[in-house]
Parts: structure tokens; C-alpha cells; sequence
């Protein structure tokens, strides 16, 4: 039979582990939300190192990004560690915002408005992407993942996608895509009418660009 102070000591270190525990869940989630004036900018550069990225192009000249950091789980389903020192990297230059977090064991969800009149040069390590609308120039290299991108076909005068392992695909335009592909490997070219461009580098994993 338990002692009247070992219920109190099993109750306090019940607790007191509790507490631990709630402080350690609190740590490993995060959310980022900011918001910038581009108004007189050219390019979105953003920087990603493992995670999932959705861009919506509006018409605004605001920026607006919301990131969800989440530890990843380890053995036991324990979380790897915290994510409250976690800070988005920003740097702006007279015609670029750069936007970026590098690290990893945690797992990143970027959802960002972005202005139709920015280009875009992205990187990402380990993820998944998809745009929405895109009617301005898009230059992406990505390590291992997906990309699926919706495009304004009036828009682009050239689409290079890449794949080094993997598949990519134009599909819906109104010109046909060039198809060049190896056992492994793919890259499609498209030429339209338009001024801009987007070209995807992928080392392993799925491309498509499709008509909006």
C-alpha cells in the first residue's frame, strides 16, 4: 500500500511529467504569418530546405506568407526537439525579397499570396509544390518531390521542365510539347506567345504544367 507522501510524491511527478510534456507539444509547433510591401519589387526568391509549398498568384502589391513548423517524430512518436528558435530568413535588395528557413528535422508548410507581377526562383530540398494561376516567370530547382503548376497559357513564351529520374509533362495548351525522354529520365519544351518563361530542374520525382 502506498504511504500518504509517496501518493503525494507519485501525484507530483504525474505533474510535473504532464506539464513536460504539454511544454514539449507546445515547442513543436509553430506558425508564421507575415506580410510585405512589393510594390516596386521584380523577384520572389524563396528558400526552402524539406516541406510543402502552395502559392496562390493574386492581385494585390502585398505578400502575404503563412509557414507551419512541425517538429518530426522520432522513436516512440516523440517530437525531435523544438521549433520555437525558428525564425523566417528575410532579405530584401532594391528588386528582390528573399524569403527562406533552412532546416531540418522539421517539416515545413508554406502557403503564399504572391503579387502577379513578381517572378519567382525557388529551391527546395524535399517537397511537395503547387501554384495556382501562374502567369509570371518561374525558375524552380527541387531535390526529391512533386510539382504541379496551373499556368495563364497566354502568358509564356517558353517551358523547360527536367526530370533526372522521374516523369514531366506539359498538358492542355494549345501548341503541342516537345518530348524528350530516356529510360529515366525526361524534358519537355513548349514554345507559346508570350513574354514569360519557366523552367523546373527536378533530380527525382513528377512535373506537370497544365493549362489554368
Amino acid at each position: 500500500m502506498l504511504t500518504l507522501s509517496r501518493c503525494y510524491y507519485t501525484l507530483a511527478s504525474f505533474i510535473s511529467l504532464s506539464l513536460m510534456a504539454s511544454s514539449a507539444l507546445a515547442a513543436s509547433n509553430k506558425t508564421i504569418q507575415q506580410q510585405f510591401d512589393v510594390a516596386d519589387l521584380a523577384t520572389l526568391e524563396l528558400n526552402i530546405s524539406i516541406g510543402e509549398l502552395e502559392i496562390e498568384i493574386v492581385d494585390s502589391q502585398q505578400l502575404q506568407v503563412e509557414i507551419s513548423l512541425e517538429a518530426e517524430r522520432r522513436l516512440f512518436g516523440l517530437r525531435a526537439g523544438s521549433v520555437d528558435a525558428i525564425e523566417l530568413a528575410t532579405n530584401q535588395s532594391a528588386t528582390t525579397l528573399f524569403l527562406g528557413i533552412d532546416v531540418h528535422d522539421v517539416t515545413q508548410h508554406w502557403i503564399v499570396q504572391v503579387p502577379r507581377h513578381l517572378a519567382m526562383t525557388i529551391s527546395l530540398g524535399v517537397g511537395d509544390v503547387q501554384i495556382e494561376k501562374l502567369e509570371n516567370s518561374l525558375d524552380m530547382e527541387i531535390g526529391v518531390g512533386s510539382v504541379r503548376v496551373n499556368v495563364i497559357e497566354a502568358a509564356f513564351a517558353d517551358i523547360h521542365l527536367s526530370t533526372g529520374v522521374g516523369d514531366a509533362a506539359i498538358r492542355g495548351m494549345q501548341s503541342k510539347a516537345d518530348n524528350e525522354r530516356s529510360f529515366i529520365s525526361a524534358d519537355v519544351y513548349y514554345e507559346g506567345d508570350g513574354e514569360h518563361h519557366i523552367t523546373i530542374d527536378m533530380e527525382v520525382g513528377e512535373v506537370l504544367v497544365r493549362k489554368d
